[in-house]
């Protein structure tokens, strides 16, 4: 009787492990989540410097809009503990891994390309400009790689969750607002109009002096192929605050 229920107790216990090891990875998962990074046009083009790309000169000047810089995940990609810029290029071998980052600091065109469909090359290069520059090779280099995603699907999904941010509140009031400035608090309102109270936790907000350059929002992991909701968007344990101040100024095309 006593080996009998040594090998009860063993068997309840292992039991038990199991599923405080599945809770744990439950709880780490829960916690993973994508930004959604998309950029104020014009306010990237009002630099001296960004003024002189393609993407910039070619721009409708009378469609101040928002464009895709990428989809990022942010989550333990290599396994190590920390989240971190070691959770970004995900290539097999250290030697590939690290000849791509090289790469990556010169001209992005000459990264290798992505295999895309025409159709997915076509409402990428509509959704981000910067392909003219090889932006989209960057973004599938360092971040794409570690979704484990095909490039197809991984554009797919964010170039769907930029098209759904463009009908939204928020960029209408942007938008409406090119050339002047808008309180900050009315443009965390305008998110929280289409997701709720407190969604803006979501949401954060880059300025450079004073004006708007970025808008970032965090998605769930998990369910970020659903779209953009009240349910996938993902709150951090602690809101960033960004770093645009009460007024933001929302740049308009320069005459």
């Amino acid at each position: 009787m006593p080996d009998i229920l040594r090998q009860v107790r063993r068997a309840v216990l292992a039991s038990l492990l199991l599923l405080a090891g599945s809770f744990l990875a439950d709880r780490a998962s829960a916690e993973d989540s994508y930004l959604l990074a998309l950029t104020w046009q014009p306010g990237f083009c009002a630099d001296q410097v960004h003024a002189a790309f393609n993407e910039c000169k070619i721009a409708p000047k009378d469609q101040p809009r928002l464009v895709l810089h990428g989809l990022w995940p942010d989550w333990d990609v290599n396994g190590d503990g920390k989240r971190n810029a070691d959770d970004a290029f995900c290539i097999p071998g250290d030697d590939n891994r690290n000849s791509m980052m090289a790469l990556d600091q010169g001209n992005w065109l000459k990264l290798p390309p992505m295999k895309l469909s025409q159709a997915s090359s076509n409402d990428l290069a509509a959704a981000m400009p910067g392909t003219t520059a090889g932006l989209d090779r960057h973004e599938w280099w360092k971040h794409g790689t570690c979704s484990k995603l095909p490039p197809d699907e991984f554009f797919a999904i964010a170039v769907a969750l930029m098209r759904e941010v463009e009908r939204g509140s928020l960029a209408r009031l942007i938008v409406d607002h090119a050339g002047a400035a808008v309180a900050r608090k009315k443009v965390l309102e305008a998110f929280e109009l289409d997701f709720g109270p407190k969604s803006a936790r979501a949401l954060a907000l880059d300025c450079r002096d004073g004006a708007l350059q970025e808008i970032r929002i965090r998605l769930k992991r998990a369910t970020v192929t659903q779209g953009l909701t009240a349910d996938t968007l993902a709150f951090p344990a602690k809101p960033p605050r960004g770093d645009c101040a009460d007024q933001i100024q929302i740049p308009g095309w320069q005459n």
